[in-house]
């Protein structure tokens, strides 16, 4: 039993270390891959958009330790609809501004051609196909703020590995989030990395927040801050 205290005291640490580890490998050409603007992004950034998702949902499904209330030094309202619907709503709209842009919607917009679309295919491009990724993307509000009933309990054996796989696959988002920052060059230098640090924070906060509530560790919260900082300084 203290041997799996232990392990879950070390394992967002761990999350984190391997976050900063494969950054430092494949940002580059992740960077690249989502330079080059196509419906295959869109593919991947959808499948980890739904990866994410299931993550966030696994964390909020995660038993609190016993303690949890005591000596968490995060206030309740912190995880409350009032802070993390907003969160939630601007993460899902930056998530569409991003599949927009690698569909080349923002290209397109610019360019008025019937010889090209005709209204019907105007219409399904520039009003159905955003409007049906807004509301897949706002899918993530119910995930981040709905209420969740908890049933992974603490004393399971699945309870570790899943909280694993949870924050694996939250980092695995920052990554690539960073990458699609970093392919549209928006962020450059000292200025520019401090302005990600702020958006990467907005963006990706809220699960670890969660994860926090649920198993309160201040070194937990540092490391997820390094790791942001060390994407944002990626980006500078």
């Amino acid at each position: 039993m203290k041997q799996k205290q232990t392990f879950l005291l070390i394992l967002p640490l761990l999350a984190d270390a391997v976050g900063v580890a494969v950054a430092a490998w494949l940002l580059p050409s992740l960077a690249a891959q989502f330079a080059d603007l196509s419906t295959i992004n869109v593919l991947i950034l959808g499948a980890a958009f739904v990866v994410y998702c299931t993550a966030v949902y696994l964390i909020r499904k995660l038993e609190p330790t016993a303690d949890a209330e005591r000596i968490s030094r995060l206030p309740t309202w912190v995880t409350g609809t009032r802070v993390m619907r907003p969160l939630a709503i601007f993460f899902a709209l930056m998530l569409v501004v991003i599949f927009l842009q690698q569909l080349g919607y923002w290209d397109s917009i610019f360019v008025v051609d019937d010889r090209v679309l005709g209204a019907g295919e105007s219409s399904s491009f520039f009003v159905y196909g955003p409007g049906a990724w807004i509301a897949a993307s706002l899918f993530y509000v119910l995930v981040l703020s709905a209420s969740v009933r908890v049933t992974i309990e603490e004393d399971s054996r699945s309870y570790a590995g899943l909280a694993l796989l949870a924050l694996l696959a939250v980092n695995g988002m920052v990554l690539l989030g960073t990458a699609v920052l970093q392919a549209t060059q928006l962020f450059t230098g000292w200025l520019g990395a401090i302005g990600a640090f702020g958006l990467l924070v907005l963006l990706f906060a809220p699960p670890r927040m969660w994860y926090l509530v649920k198993r309160p560790s201040l070194l937990a919260a540092l490391s997820y801050l390094a790791l942001l900082l060390f994407c944002a300084w990626q980006l500078g």
